[in-house]
């Protein structure tokens, strides 16, 4: 991306049909056509059944889709990928540090405080640098290269889904509110207790 002064980037959750449209013309982008390693990319190894049970993140430079990560819930942990930044974009670290800025806070205010993810021999130090992570063990040989699985540690957010106390009618109007739009002013603690 050429350098653009008044340029706005926007980090959100695909909340709408349109933002997941957004989610897959830059995955495709991205992997099936500008990388060099999508010679080999097949639309079975882009798009799965694993897109349905995800949160899906878009960066946006002025509206238009630039970047992309997609975030999978375990029980101990959440993983970080699928993380591409369309070609014209690239040259922006900005657009990266944004997707994981946001990314690693919203895994953190749902209280999760490990993050695992797989970065190319080319962007492993990007997330070495951004969150800390680590190498986890042994690259993965692949198709399209070798991956190392990464891992982060984060201590725990005071403000948490997971910190809740459930019955409370202000806990119970914040977790029904929109996927990491959550009000924790609305959290009242009872007198005594950490805030």
């Amino acid at each position: 991306m050429k350098d653009r002064p008044n340029s706005l980037v926007e980090v959100r959750i695909a909340a709408s049909q349109n933002d997941l449209h957004m989610v897959t013309a830059v995955r495709a982008a991205v992997f099936m056509a500008e990388s060099a390693e999508s010679s080999t990319a097949t639309y079975a190894d882009e798009f799965q059944a694993n897109d349905f049970t995800c949160t899906h993140v878009l960066a946006l430079v002025n509206g238009d889709p630039a970047g992309i990560l997609r975030i999978r819930w375990f029980k101990d942990f959440a993983a970080m990928e699928r993380i591409g930044i369309r070609a014209r974009y690239r040259a922006s670290y900005q657009i990266f540090m944004d997707l994981c800025d946001f990314s690693v806070q919203h895994i953190r205010e749902k209280g999760y405080t490990t993050i695992v993810g797989r970065a190319f021999e080319k962007t492993w130090l990007m997330w070495a640098r951004r969150i800390q992570a680590e190498r986890s063990g042994p690259a993965i040989h692949f198709e399209r290269g070798r991956l190392w699985p990464m891992v982060a540690h984060f201590p725990p957010l005071e403000n948490s889904v997971s910190n809740l106390a459930f019955g409370d009618p202000a806990v119970e109007e914040l977790i029904v509110q929109q996927e990491g739009k959550w009000d924790f002013g609305l959290v009242r603690h009872p007198e005594g207790s950490a805030a």
